[in-house]
């Protein structure tokens, strides 16, 4: 009986302490979140360290440290503690997993760590697949690095009808545009109803109205957003814009006064490639219109920039045929040119799909390598942060030397070509070579690998390009190296296809990756 009376004492004093243990923690997490609201942060923290000295794997003692540098604005602190309750892997209902990954990746977004921002949302992502944070987030990561499939693959379980932010509308439209996956003028249409004064909702909207046919409508809504615009640049691109509408709709002296607000614009500022188009656009319409005079000045300063554009001569001497008589205006030249025609190209080279994207303003500032972490399905597919590899590209830059020459060579064998010699190269950054076809001997080409990051490859560049290539006699150039393209880049690409190949993008990526494999 006595044994029995001890025994159960002796669990009363054991559940006792136990109780008194677990208030005593709960008195010390209150008291620290006391102490550190009123900026004793110090105090805070060594209440909590007395517990995770004793044991390391308390949960809420890592959860109650990291509101704590959460409230001093110490971030990284807090993302250290949050990563140890991953590592625990113990969560309840106030310190879910859900909560943890989606505040980790927030701290490393707002630090513009993108790869750890994806690697913690995916682990949202696995628990709550349609989370919307963990979605929008990854989504616009995607298209800021020109990865739409796989921002399809995130934005997709947002449901239409749910969404109201204007800037998510824009991303769904890029996205639905760039695919060629269902209309975009829903979004755009949506996202600018939702913010009128936005000049980015605005102007997608009126070029999606513009490919759906309704001009009148594109025309109202993009001088709408002439009104509130204040970059430059944006308001030269609106104004060529409705020079293209009101071109498509055969009001030619509309487009004709779009067309000098452009030239007025670009001469303000300096922009010297502007300059050449507008003056080029200008002399087309006023050639078109049979204004010849007016058209004099403006062809002569745009043939003076670009002796060797064929469109631009081809305008000249049309007018010369036109003003001497050998031809009648409106007829076309026998080298088959006709300004009207030419005029009908303008909007697709101009405004082509991908310019959505341009406008919305998404592009990421910063590059790195989603697909390290995530596939193109959406899935994860590293289990460690620390185990995110770098992009071809990126491997590519970062080579110098032998290695990059090397790496050089064997994307010049990828293309089905030997290198025969090397050429100077007085660009900058980068290596040429002269390269020998492997199935036709009488093929010779020129390679310029550049190492480009953020660059707009203009028509000057690819002019020179192929000047080199005529005066060694070579047959045709690669450009090797990621880039944009300028409008006067992309139509003088469309005029030379046989003769120029730029490989940048997910086909450099992809050769790249098939060099590197050959390389070791």
């Amino acid at each position: 009986m006595i044994f029995v009376i001890l025994v159960a004492a002796g669990i009363i004093l054991i559940v006792a302490a136990g109780s008194f243990l677990i208030q005593s923690k709960k008195d010390s997490f209150e008291k620290a979140l006391a102490l550190a609201a009123m900026g004793n942060y110090v105090d805070s923290r060594i209440l909590i360290r007395d517990i995770l000295d004793s044991n390391p794997s308390n949960t809420r003692a890592h959860f109650i440290m990291a509101k704590i540098y959460a409230m001093e604005g110490d971030y990284n602190n807090e993302a250290k503690h949050l990563d140890k309750i991953k590592k625990i892997g113990s969560f309840d209902k106030e310190i879910s997993e859900i909560a943890v990954s989606n505040r980790l990746a927030d701290i490393y977004y707002q630090q513009d760590l993108y790869e750890e921002a994806v690697f913690h949302y995916s682990d949202t992502l696995s628990v709550d697949p349609d989370n919307l944070e963990a979605c929008i987030r990854i989504g616009f990561m995607a298209i800021g690095q020109k990865e739409f499939g796989i921002a399809d693959k995130f934005l997709s379980r947002i449901p239409d009808e749910k969404i109201k932010m204007p800037a998510l509308l824009i991303g769904k439209g890029v996205v639905a545009g760039i695919l060629r996956k269902g209309d975009p003028r829903t979004y755009f249409q949506k996202a600018f109803e939702e913010d009128p004064t936005s000049s980015v909702g605005g102007f997608l909207y009126a070029v999606s109205l513009s490919r759906a046919g309704e001009h009148d409508e594109a025309i109202r809504v993009a001088n709408s957003v002439v009104d509130v615009v204040t970059d430059e640049y944006v308001r030269y691109t609106l104004f060529q814009f409705i020079m293209l509408e009101f071109i498509l709709k055969a009001n030619w002296n509309e487009a004709l006064k779009h067309a000098r607000l452009c030239m007025e614009i670009a001469r303000n500022n300096g922009w010297k490639q502007e300059m050449i188009d507008s003056d080029f656009h200008f002399a087309l319409i006023a050639v078109n219109m049979g204004r010849l005079e007016d058209a004099s000045e403006y062809l002569i300063e745009a043939e003076s920039e670009r002796v060797d554009d064929d469109r631009i001569i081809e305008l000249a001497n049309y007018k010369y045929q036109v003003e001497t008589k050998r031809l009648e205006l409106g007829k076309v030249s026998k080298s088959g040119f006709l300004p009207e025609q030419e005029l009908g190209k303008l909007f697709t080279e101009l405004f082509p799909v991908e310019r959505y994207y341009e406008i919305s303003g998404l592009k990421s500032s910063k590059s790195f390598h989603i697909k390290g972490i995530i596939d193109e399905e959406g899935n994860k597919i590293v289990i460690d942060v620390n185990k995110i590899g770098i992009s071809a590209m990126d491997h590519y830059r970062s080579l110098k030397g032998v290695d990059f020459k090397n790496l050089c060579v064997k994307v010049v064998i990828a293309l089905n070509y030997t290198v025969s010699r090397e050429i100077p190269n007085k660009e900058g950054d980068g290596v040429n070579f002269q390269g020998l076809n492997k199935t036709d001997k009488e093929t010779r080409a020129l390679f310029k690998f550049r190492k480009w990051k953020d660059a707009k490859i203009s028509d000057i560049f690819l002019r020179d390009t192929l000047g080199q290539v005529k005066d060694m006699a070579l047959d045709k150039a690669f450009i090797i190296g990621d880039a944009e393209f300028t409008e006067g880049a992309r139509r003088f690409l469309a005029d030379n296809p046989s003769r120029l190949s730029v490989l940048y993008g997910r086909d450099l990526e992809e050769l790249l990756k098939k060099a590197l494999k050959s390389q070791g």
